[in-house]
């Protein structure tokens, strides 16, 4: 139990089925609107997502590392590594992780004859890795950064089918016929996923002001105060809930209702976690503050599940 919990065992597998849920209902539909199939393989494409996951693992494990003194504050019993999982096991298990998500990449490599999928995923271990040791100290750095890789899962899914279907010309020649769809449906999942995400991290941050404080953290809400900090979330919030709407308005008009109506859930829960985020003044306010923008991003993203083309 306490190996899931340092890796966020459930954040992972809701990377993994939103990153199955882009593929088969993003761009595999479109694709066949003109009569092209995904060019990549499941196998293939499992071990995309395998690496994924064990990049993301990896990240977990070295923020709660360096993390150790922060969370004997802000963490309720206490920190992970150090408590329940020893130090040298975790530098371990993050070494592993990487280095496996590396050579997966490298096999991925080798059979698309393409590496720019390598460069990105080191990319991204990278900005974990500097996002736990430094970032994550500065103002909305840390916020960004974990924006940009938690949206990025959706974007390799794009990605990879993309450099999949350039090995064709003949085919990638049919596919661009679909590809403004795709590259908008993903865009718009993508915005959706980023600004959720950088939502939710300010929000922790302003649930985490008094262990951040004391070890030096340069967050928002410690520079600007916790009042400002909640008015940002707000307003980035208030700007979430009308591209929700927007969103909504264009599966309207295309007839794609079953999503429209879906979003509604999505809708619905943005508008209580704002209620909430307003008069919220205590950890505890935050914390279903937090929890409620978690399901509003598994509302987003469920909604996946029923556009129609």
């Amino acid at each position: 139990m306490a190996y899931l919990k340092l890796i966020r065992s459930n954040n992972l597998l809701i990377m993994a089925v939103t990153m199955f849920l882009v593929r088969y209902y993003l761009i595999m539909p479109p694709l066949g609107m003109v009569e092209v199939n995904l060019q990549s393989s499941l196998a293939d494409f499992s071990l995309l997502v395998l690496a994924m996951i064990l990049m993301s693992a990896g990240g977990y494990i070295i923020n709660d590392i360096f993390d150790m003194d922060i969370d004997s504050i802000n963490r309720a019993g206490g920190p992970i590594v150090g408590n329940l999982v020893s130090l040298r096991l975790a530098k371990n298990l993050y070494w592993f992780s990487n280095l496996a998500a590396f050579l997966i990449m490298v096999y991925l490599s080798i059979r698309m004859a393409n590496w720019q999928l390598l460069l990105i995923m080191v990319m991204l271990g990278g900005l974990l890795w500097f996002y736990s040791e430094r970032y994550k100290r500065q103002m909305l750095v840390g916020n960004l950064v974990v924006a940009f890789v938690t949206s990025a899962g959706i974007t390799m899914v794009w990605l990879f089918e993309f450099f999949q279907l350039q090995q064709d010309a003949a085919v990638f020649v049919q596919a661009t016929r679909v590809m403004p769809l795709m590259s908008g449906l993903v865009f718009a999942y993508v915005l959706f996923s980023f600004l959720s995400t950088i939502i939710r991290e300010i929000v922790k941050d302003i649930q985490d002001m008094e262990g951040d404080r004391r070890f030096g953290c340069r967050t928002f809400p410690i520079v600007y105060g916790e009042i400002t900090g909640r008015n940002l979330a707000a307003g980035l919030l208030i700007i979430l809930i009308i591209m929700i709407g927007f969103w909504q308005y264009i599966l309207f008009l295309k007839d794609m209702k079953a999503a429209f109506m879906v979003l509604f859930l999505a809708l619905g829960v943005g508008l209580a976690a704002l209620v909430r985020l307003s008069f919220a003044n205590k950890s505890e306010h935050y914390s279903t503050v937090s929890a409620l923008l978690k399901l509003l991003m598994l509302a987003g993203i469920l909604s996946i599940v029923f556009l129609n083309y």
